[in-house]
């Protein structure tokens, strides 16, 4: 009897769409086919240890408004958003300046350090699919990598998504534009 309940849970968790989604799209080799970015950066942490060559994809697509760079706040600090990324590359660069507590002078919480291109044609492996309220981001690596991310692109839907992701076929309309998708493997 519990094989039978094990196994009905897993038909319905396969049967999930947003499962079903994650499922075909996590290992699946995808080649650029839009300039993706990635910004490069060292972090500053509350302690003042600092983690080096931190990595964050900067594309985000939405459905109306076309798309954009965005690198997420943290430490107090707004998302960061513009259309030109030398230019926001700027904007963190100053917006994460912060003045030293005890001393005299700043300290950079978060130094940027450079921008990462891929350009059409570059293959990369989606190794992550997140899901969240209203975004889907994709995070990917180099081929044979495991353990640096090479960049991501994001989809930011203007509602929340529906529980059973009516809008897959958008959201992959929209992916489409900027990666080629290997065909899935026929089991």
């Amino acid at each position: 009897m519990l094989l039978l309940v094990v196994s009905a849970v897993a038909i319905r968790a396969a049967e999930n769409p947003t499962a079903v989604f994650r499922k075909e799209w996590q290992g699946r080799h995808v080649t650029v086919q839009r300039t993706l970015l990635t910004l490069v950066y060292d972090e500053r942490s509350r302690v003042s240890t600092t983690t080096r060559g931190k990595r964050d994809g900067l594309v985000v697509a939405t459905p109306s408004k076309g798309s954009f760079y965005l690198f997420t706040g943290r430490r107090e600090v707004d998302d960061i958003t513009h259309t030109d990324p030398d230019r926001l590359f700027a904007l963190v660069k100053m917006n994460y300046r912060k003045d030293r507590n005890l001393d005299d002078g700043q300290v950079q919480i978060v130094n940027p350090l450079h921008l990462v291109q891929f350009d059409k044609g570059i293959e990369l492996v989606v190794r992550r699919v997140e899901i969240d309220r209203s975004t889907v981001r994709l995070v990917m690596f180099k081929p044979q990598s495991t353990d640096e991310m090479a960049t991501s692109l994001t989809v930011a839907w203007p509602t929340p998504l529906s529980s059973d992701l009516e809008e897959r076929g958008e959201i992959e309309r929209i992916i489409r534009q900027f990666l080629v998708p290997a065909p899935l493997a026929q089991p």
